[in-house]
């Protein structure tokens, strides 16, 4: 029988995306799970893998067109037989038209091998490199824009972007347009207004509360300096505060169910599993990739899984179902020093933290009866909710089992047992 190849839902408020290339023609056999088109959106490229095995017998969607979420791209005959009404047996006489890059060739022969994502030829343009001349080093050899940054920088061009904070576009790159001597226009990407509709609405729909509980990350800053260094030998990434903060998060929501929950005209449908979210800025906006199960997880594992996370997502490598499930949401912008914030509910969720910057400040503290002044890294909890599901009583008493969570750190001991950490 006839199976459809549909556009999927590449992220949680993502309603379109761009065929980058298809790599089967009409009339190839598949595998399930191979890979069959390439796809740009605003979150992330990814290739789309067969929904069965079979023959590729329609492809409805040329390279190049925009597509909706849930529109037919093609069709696959399952089974490798015929049928179907469609006549496998006569497609090598029907003629298929090329794809541009075919058509531009002057011999018929495809000038080049190699696919660039609507986003890599952008940053490229905007550096004026050649993207003939960048080494790829994604999936099939594909060139990232973190690639296309490498290859500017090496070559001595225009601002290098790693030179910038992690996220951070530089301001020489972006596409000003000047209206009159006091105002120029920054147009806006289709990621920028994609992101703003869809926080819009998470105003609209939600009535946001935001409480902020301060936490003593003092046990936690000693363990992870003593450990940072073989982390990272051992590992090949850095041992951060977050991930520290997600497995504590991922254990205290599993005693706040309605905070992993989403609102219904029928009812709170709470969320028999836990998978966080995780907010990674990018050039010109965010993607929120989802960390499953962290309360199944070690720390080390977790620290592993997001340092991935972040990489792939900085060079538009992550995976479709790596962007859809998050059931809470993680924002750490502490990480540019920033001490306080109010952050914005990820639809439908009903709950996110925010993270603030964990520093060096000077506290009291109770000893034996006797107060004194010490030197103790201190950080914000920040938990924005919905108040239709979650009243200020639940989400104080849910930042304050987090925060004592924190606070209690021992490495040896409950949730934060992990012995590949400890023997470092």
């Amino acid at each position: 029988m006839p199976i459809p190849v549909v556009m999927p839902q590449l992220g949680e408020s993502v309603a379109e995306g761009t065929i980058i290339e298809w790599l089967k023609k009409e009339g190839d056999r598949i595998q399930k799970d191979e890979g069959i088109l390439a796809i740009s959106t605003d979150k992330v490229d990814a290739e789309i893998p067969a929904p069965a095995s079979g023959v590729l017998s329609q492809i409805l969607v040329e390279a190049g067109e925009v597509v909706p979420v849930g529109k037919t791209l093609a069709i696959i005959t399952e089974g490798f037989a015929s049928g179907t009404g469609i006549d496998l047996g006569a497609e090598a006489a029907v003629t298929v038209p090329p794809p541009p890059s075919e058509r531009q060739a002057p011999s018929g022969k495809r000038q080049a091998e190699r696919f660039y994502s609507p986003a890599v030829r952008k940053l490229a343009e905007e550096l004026g490199v050649s993207l003939a001349e960048v080494p790829g080093t994604g999936e099939g050899g594909r060139v990232t824009k973190r690639d296309v940054e490498v290859f500017s920088q090496a070559r001595g061009s225009t601002p290098a972007p790693a030179a910038m904070p992690p996220g951070v576009r530089p301001e020489a790159s972006w596409e000003w347009r000047e209206l009159s001597e006091e105002e120029k226009l920054l147009p806006l990407t289709k990621m920028r207004r994609t992101i703003a509709e869809h926080l819009v609405r998470s105003k609209q729909v939600a009535p946001h509360v935001t409480s902020i509980a301060e936490a003593d990350f003092t046990a936690i800053a000693r363990f992870r300096e003593a450990k940072k260094a073989a982390f990272r030998n051992a590992r090949g990434t850095s041992l951060t505060f977050l991930p520290f903060v997600l497995k504590a998060a991922a254990h205290v929501l599993q005693q706040f169910p309605t905070l992993n929950a989403r609102w219904t005209d029928e009812g709170i449908k709470v969320r028999k599993t836990i998978h966080l979210g995780i907010a990674i800025a990018l050039e010109d906006g965010l993607v929120v990739p989802v960390l499953r199960n962290p309360g199944s997880r070690s720390l080390s594992e977790i620290a592993v899984t997001v340092a991935e996370m972040v990489r792939r997502a900085q060079e538009g490598r992550l995976l479709p179902e790596e962007l859809t499930g998050s059931t809470f949401t993680v924002n750490n912008f502490g990480a540019d020093g920033n001490l306080i914030g109010t952050p914005i509910l990820n639809q439908p969720e009903v709950g996110i933290l925010g993270l603030g910057t964990i520093e060096k400040r000077p506290v009291v503290v109770s000893r034996e009866g006797e107060d004194a002044i010490a030197i103790r890294w201190m950080g914000y909890l920040c938990l924005s909710f919905d108040h239709r599901v979650v009243d200020g009583a639940v989400a104080g008493r849910f930042l304050q089992r987090l925060r004592s969570s924190l606070e209690s750190f021992s490495p040896a001991e409950g949730i934060w047992s992990d012995p590949q950490l400890q023997s470092l």
